[in-house]
């Protein structure tokens, strides 16, 4: 059985676990500084960061954005000895069942076959590419923007409803430093 927990407090002992999954799961570039990470635990009530618990064992992590008309599926990352349990599966099905707006979220562009594997796991779960010209600007503030696909499991009304769903991304979860 799957059960998501909202982690609001940084000492929290599965938060630091966590910590470490997020670094080893995401490159640099597509993560922010942990000390901002902490803050908007605090701080942010549209960001909820997730400890995923499957079978009774921590299993991996899922943050997402509520802005009230979709949401903003930013990190979703199982622990390694926890994979091919279909935990991402669930992680999913979970977010079809309990999160009715549309869901967006960035993947690689199929440049790679990793990529390409990811983008087809997606796409069986109901997801569809959206833009492949966006640009997911630095956490930072810092670095360069660097190319990402949008992929939702639902369509925007139109292309205008998109880039207006990317644009609160950006300014919402990036923009801040």
């Amino acid at each position: 059985m799957l059960v998501l927990r909202r982690i609001t407090d940084a000492e929290n002992d599965e938060f630091k676990r966590l910590v470490d999954l997020y670094r080893e799961a995401f490159p640099e570039e597509e993560r922010r500084d942990i000390e901002q990470l902490k803050v908007l635990l605090k701080e942010e009530n549209s960001m909820f960061f997730n400890a995923v618990e499957y079978e009774g064992r921590l299993a991996g992590l899922l943050v997402y954005w509520n802005f009230g008309t979709f949401y903003y599926i930013e990190h979703l990352a199982v622990f390694a000895e926890m994979r091919n349990k279909k935990i991402g599966q669930h992680i999913l099905d979970w977010v079809r069942e309990y999160l009715k707006e549309m869901c967006i979220l960035e993947v690689e562009p199929a440049e790679t076959e990793m990529a390409i594997r990811r983008i087809h796991y997606y796409q069986r779960n109901g997801y569809q590419i959206l833009d492949r010209q966006y640009l997911q600007p630095s956490y930072t503030g810092e670095g360069k923007p660097f190319p990402l696909w949008i992929m939702g499991n639902g369509s925007p009304e139109s292309t205008a409803v998109l880039q207006k769903q990317i644009e609160i991304i950006k300014e919402k979860v990036y923009y801040r430093h």
